[in-house]
């Protein structure tokens, strides 16, 4: 029996990530549909959605259905990842473009009922507001750093900074053009005297402030269903504040460690809480051995897991997928 499709909703630029996906759904008989944002903006692949009072829904790409009764399941995979085809616009130009894209995709995703994907789009999107994730993750029994968002320096220094305790910042998105020169903020070290430069310079309006905390090793659990990948990552000094920065580097090293008590199972438990199936969480473990959730990523990467630990994390995502286009 010919099996329906599966739509993977990406861009051509994440295909390191989606095509270990593919191809193991298409050793299990699965067709699968990649819907290539970037490609679609730039004409490259067809999009056509038409919808008239007496008409069915219509959707098709590259002259496949891909309307929802046509597919068994779907991946949104990253789709805001791509490059805006006229070289001539300015950085800031193209991050409106790309909110504007992706904003678009937002009602053609609503189109397909939440069963259908690993994650529901818009499930994604309430998951991931950083400060509701605080409180649910609170709610399920992690503890949490303390955390202010305010619009005056004295009511965060008051809560949070001492002359011997720094603390840290974290920006919603972290991304913004300046000068025509893209630049991400990652989580950034503030202690009394980075405070005694900007207290009069900058409001802290919108930041996410929280309590600075000396850390033994983080962790990295990556929730794909019931199925728990941890890794425990080792920094130096040069990677303590954000290991992103230095992830290639010897700076950061990643090992298979087991997680520390029942951190794993309360993973699982937020996944379930906010409908989701898959999730990347971040924690620090403190030096005296106390685990601190910061946060949970609903479409995290993961694919220098599978090639730095062998965590078969592509396989159980194909898996998943399967599952619901036999669920339903």
């Amino acid at each position: 029996m010919t099996k329906e499709p599966m739509l993977l909703a990406s861009s051509s630029f994440d295909s390191m990530a989606y095509e270990p996906v593919r191809q193991k759904l298409n050793n299990s008989g699965y067709p699968v549909i990649i819907y290539r944002t970037d490609q679609v903006l730039s004409g490259e692949d067809r999009l056509f959605i038409g919808l008239a009072q007496n008409d069915e829904l219509v959707m098709r790409y590259n002259d496949q259905s891909i309307a929802p009764d046509d597919i068994s399941a779907a991946w949104y995979r990253k789709v805001a990842v791509f490059d805006i085809p006229d070289n001539s616009i300015d950085l800031a130009k193209n991050l409106h473009i790309h909110a504007e894209v992706r904003a678009h995709h937002e009602t053609i995703w609503s189109l397909y009922p939440d069963d259908i994907w690993l994650n529901a789009p818009d499930k994604m999107r309430a998951a991931d507001r950083k400060l509701g994730q605080l409180i649910a993750a609170r709610d399920i029994g992690f503890s949490i750093p303390e955390t202010v968002v305010a619009s005056r320096w004295d009511d965060i220094e008051t809560r949070l900074l001492s002359s011997e305790d720094p603390m840290i910042v974290k920006m919603i998105q972290g991304v913004v053009s300046d000068k025509n020169n893209l630049k991400a903020l990652f989580t950034t070290v503030i202690d009394q005297k980075k405070m005694d430069i900007i207290r009069n310079a900058t409001n802290p309006f919108p930041g996410i402030y929280q309590n600075y905390l000396a850390k033994h090793r983080e962790w990295r659990l990556t929730v794909v269903g019931d199925r728990v990948f941890a890794a425990s990552i080792y920094t130096d000094e040069t990677a303590q504040d954000d290991w992103r920065k230095l992830q290639e580097t010897d700076a950061v090293i990643f090992k298979s460690e087991q997680p520390p008590e029942d951190i794993a199972e309360k993973c699982i438990q937020f996944l379930a809480k906010a409908g989701l199936t898959y999730g990347a969480f971040d924690f620090i473990e403190k030096r005296d051995g106390e685990t601190i959730f910061l946060e949970c990523n609903p479409n995290g990467q993961y694919g220098w897991l599978e090639d730095e630990l062998g965590f078969p994390i592509s396989e159980a995502i194909a898996e998943e997928l399967i599952k619901i286009a036999n669920q339903r």
